[in-house]
């Protein structure tokens, strides 16, 4: 099969879909289905019946066995190329790192993008699945916006256990933007702070979920979160976070953020 035949298939694919769906139809009710002339059916079925997908029995129209197994790849074949749309600022920022993103794993992810009226939707969404998990393990190269600061350390101190690696800046500055509520999170011994130099993109393991986000760089605002229950992509998740988390320092050994955190936890005093 060439690259023609290929295509072909790709433009006959309302046919296989419809076939698929609704088992032999004749003619004229492939003509109601598709919406379509009777000439552009003659045309669809003659090809299709050309290349092996589909005969003709007494008078309808029905996928051969191959035809079966073509029109199941090719709805595979969509679901991959509407994923990887989806997926394209995630797929920029990994394939820049050298990390490898196994894309079936995110078939059928949440991608949730700014919006015009609406520039917080991703983080929005980020704390919808924090309000339901009771572990909370990520990396982030920037800092969450301020407005979901307050709620994101309420639920620690409710008794989130939470692990996070943060790129030295990002980490003073949570330390030292609100030294009060840096005191009273420190202590609730829930939180651990881990730095790392060079953190790709944000990486989130909730509960239930597992989420990848990619800040923007003039706004500093979370421009895309995708969110899976995959097992897969909790795979995929579990050793990105594992490489990063071992190449990290603990916090307490960074000497001039830890005399910061040391600042923070004696500030109350």
């Amino acid at each position: 099969m060439d690259t023609e035949d290929l295509i072909e298939i790709i433009r006959q694919k309302p046919v296989l879909d419809v076939l698929r769906e609704e088992g032999g139809l004749d003619r004229r009710a492939l003509e109601q289905h598709l919406n379509v002339s009777r000439s552009t059916v003659h045309r669809f079925t003659r090809s299709l019946r050309d290349s092996g997908l589909i005969e003709r029995t007494d008078s309808e129209f029905v996928l051969t066995p191959l035809g079966e197994v073509t029109a199941e790849e090719v709805v595979e074949f969509q679901s991959a190329l509407e994923a990887a749309s989806e997926l394209a600022p995630i797929l920029r920022v990994t394939a820049a790192h050298d990390i490898d993103v196994d894309l079936e794993a995110f078939t059928g992810a949440t991608v949730t993008t700014t919006a015009p009226r609406d520039p917080y939707r991703p983080v929005n969404r980020f704390m919808s699945l924090v309000k339901s998990t009771e572990t909370l393990r990520g990396l982030d190269p920037a800092s969450i916006n301020p407005l979901h600061m307050d709620e994101l350390y309420d639920n620690i101190n409710a008794g989130m256990k939470t692990e996070a690696v943060y790129p030295p800046a990002v980490l003073e500055g949570l330390l030292t933007s609100n030294p009060e509520r840096a005191r009273t999170v420190i202590e609730s011994g829930n939180l651990t702070f881990w730095i790392h130099d060079d953190i790709p993109f944000g990486l989130t393991l909730c509960d239930d979920r597992i989420g990848v986000g990619v800040y923007d760089d003039e706004t500093g605002l979370l421009r895309t979160y995708v969110d899976t229950d995959s097992p897969t992509a909790r795979e995929w998740a579990e050793d990105v976070y594992a490489t990063y988390r071992a190449e990290a320092t603990p916090l307490s050994e960074a000497t001039d953020l830890a005399r910061l955190s040391s600042d923070s936890a004696g500030a109350g005093g």
